[in-house]
């Protein structure tokens, strides 16, 4: 079979044309029609995404689907038929499956929104990014929003959130854009935010809301996909940001290139420890995390088990995706039956693809002491790469649990619902590790030492999950 699309297995990006903002809460979505888009999105679930009951059973999914559907009485506005669509996908808990937010986005731009990102510690939620005005409120406990416990707020808006498995500290990179998912909730324009001060003391602060497009240059950072940093004290730190800079040659011998250096470098001045900063990292290009594993690894060894799709035609739905050329048909007579999916495997087929044949190590790679900084950020490609690392019993994990694990379900392609033209991302593949030995939990991977951020942290921009691997670096001197 001919790839032609791998699996983009980071970002879900698009663009729109788009109405005026007025439509936005205009009932313009007619309800017969809706309701059968609604059924064609069930179906096109059910005939495509290869791994739609690792985490929810078909009853409850069915049932989800059911209960939306019967709730449709009227027509709807965009807003309303998002949330719809979101609530029905986001019912599968996988990473991957999602309503595409480009197009509300585009249309709340000059929206005045929540003006704040959230983050989660220990089930309470605190300020975070926001404009400078803002910045000394970041780290204080939020209690209230508009007159509603902060904590209701937050199972309302899950709803329509789309986390991997029961994974749970994927939510501060959910929430990294909660002025979003707020206003989906509740389009106000101003906020009674009810908080608390580091002495305990409860505020109550009225707040006006920023246009989305203020509150997305605030918050968004411009960040390398590959940094390096030497410390003085024979420790070397590797921040792989971003897996996509391997989805095209020139990048990807670019960022091969970036690591063949580190690594000479580490050789040379005989680094005895190693920080691999991999928080954050929504995943990528397989290539790069593959040559980054070959530096880590001493002995030969395997990547993927199989690449396997649900469906036996692409007949019946091709027509919907986005990029229809980019999907073919399953030879079935090239494919083994595998936990109910079509998989490719490693055959001695000269056409096989790079991941099913044996990798080789690097002859320069490292001997030294790994720590491996991990979070809820950590997902798809980075997750393969972390079971891989758990494999082959590779470094010692530091942080929180990561969202990733040895598989994901992805494609990299997006279907167009025939009525509204709402962009929906369903997998059309399932990716398996090779990882025999790794245990899978429902949360993600877990780290060897569990450390959470303090909400003072979030203000002060102190780095505690690394500065806890270089003092233990330090102590062991």
């Amino acid at each position: 079979m001919n790839f032609k699309v791998l699996f983009l297995l980071l970002f879900f990006k698009i663009d729109f044309s788009f109405a005026q903002n007025n439509f936005l809460f205009d009932k313009t979505l007619k309800k017969d029609s809706i309701t059968a888009e609604f059924t064609t999105l069930y179906n096109l679930m059910n005939s495509i995404h290869p791994g739609e009951f690792m985490f929810t059973s078909k009853k409850e999914f069915d049932k989800t689907y059911f209960d939306l559907k019967n709730s449709i009485k009227d027509d709807l506005s965009i807003i309303e038929y998002y949330k719809l669509t979101a609530t029905l996908m986001a019912k599968v808990k996988d990473g991957h499956t999602a309503v595409d937010r480009n197009k509300i986005s585009a249309l709340i731009k000059e929206r005045l929104v929540f003006p704040f990102s959230i983050y989660k510690i220990k089930d309470q939620y605190y300020f975070d990014k926001s404009v400078v005005e803002n910045s000394n409120y970041s780290g204080l406990q939020i209690l209230k929003i508009n007159g509603k416990n902060i904590h209701s707020v937050v199972e309302e808006i899950k709803n329509y959130i789309h986390l991997e498995g029961n994974n749970e500290t994927g939510l501060n990179t959910r929430f990294k854009n909660f002025p979003f998912y707020y206003f989906i909730y509740n389009p106000s324009q101003t906020f009674e935010i009810e908080y608390m001060e580091e002495n305990g003391h409860v505020k109550k602060a009225i707040f006006p809301g920023i246009t989305f497009e203020a509150f997305t240059k605030a918050s968004t950072e411009n960040i390398q996909p590959i940094t390096t940093d030497f410390k003085s004290n024979n420790v070397a730190i590797l921040r792989f940001h971003s897996f996509e800079n391997g989805y095209n040659e020139a990048d990807r011998k670019i960022a091969q290139s970036q690591l063949d250096t580190f690594f000479a470098k580490v050789d040379s001045l005989k680094i005895k420890n190693l920080v691999i900063d991999l928080r954050d990292n929504g995943g990528g290009a397989a290539e790069i995390a593959n040559y980054l594993f070959s530096y880590l690894v001493n002995v030969p060894y395997d990547y993927f088990d199989y690449v396997g799709a649900k469906y036996n035609s692409v007949k019946a739905w091709k027509h919907y995706a986005q990029f229809p050329d980019n999907i073919e048909e399953i030879d079935l007579e090239e494919t083994k039956n595998k936990y109910g999916l079509n998989c490719y495997t490693s055959t001695n087929s000269p056409d096989d693809y790079w991941w099913f044949k044996k990798q080789e190590n690097k002859t320069n790679f490292y001997t030294g002491r790994i720590s491996v900084l991990i979070n809820g950020g950590c997902f798809s490609t980075t997750g393969h790469l972390l079971s891989l690392m758990r494999e082959y019993k590779i470094g010692k994990f530091y942080g929180e649990y990561s969202q990733g694990s040895n598989y994901s379900n992805a494609g990299g392609q997006a279907f167009a619902l025939p009525y509204s033209k709402t962009l929906v991302w369903i997998p059309t593949f399932q990716y398996k590790m090779k990882t025999p030995n790794f245990r899978n939990d429902p949360k993600g991977i877990k780290p060897d030492v569990e450390i959470a951020l303090q909400p003072k942290d979030l203000n002060t921009k102190f780095d505690r999950q690394l500065d806890f691997i270089l003092q233990q670096v330090v102590n062991t001197l």
